[in-house]
């Protein structure tokens, strides 16, 4: 029985200790300056999401249209980003995009995760594959389907709005 408790009290205090650390960035929308609410406001009025800073920017997780979407604004209220996240949903890339990977040497390969990023100067999309036997890649594309980028994807490698292509 007391063996049981104490395994119960460490369960307790690892979840507390875990989820302490993984809201560690969330803001309070209270403490997100109005500039960047203004700017958040203007492109989605009636959305409500959460906050969070990473690096330089205050960033809003929502859903839009069923997608996952995550859009990064900086301090000043300057958006800097946008991703939408397509999940495995081929029919979602524009025509080009699709195209292109599907006269690729990945076509056979899993999709394992698609994402649209809009960012001011440019729009490109990231297909993520695998296979048994090979690395993961991570395949990016202009939406004319221009290939921009085939590179080894690592768990670590999430795109920002400082992430160079």
């Amino acid at each position: 029985m007391r063996k049981n408790i104490f395994g119960l009290f460490l369960a307790v205090c690892s979840l507390l200790v875990f989820s302490a650390c993984e809201k560690e960035d969330d803001v309070l929308a209270s403490d997100v300056p109005q500039a960047v609410l203004n700017t958040f406001q203007a492109k989605y009025p009636n959305i409500f999401p959460e906050w969070e800073r990473k690096q330089d920017f205050y960033v809003a997780d929502f859903f839009q249209e069923g997608m996952e979407t995550t859009m990064w604004i900086s301090s000043q209220g300057e958006w800097a980003m946008t991703e939408m996240d397509f999940g495995m949903n081929l029919n979602l890339l524009p025509q080009p995009v699709l195209d292109a990977f599907k006269a690729s040497t990945y076509a056979t390969w899993q999709v394992d995760d698609m994402d649209k990023y809009e960012r001011p100067d440019r729009t490109f999309y990231l297909i993520e594959v695998e296979t048994a036997g090979q690395a993961d890649r991570d395949l990016f594309y202009n939406p004319d389907g221009t290939l921009i980028k085939d590179s080894v994807d690592k768990d670590n490698n999430d795109i920002t709005p400082n992430t160079k292509l």
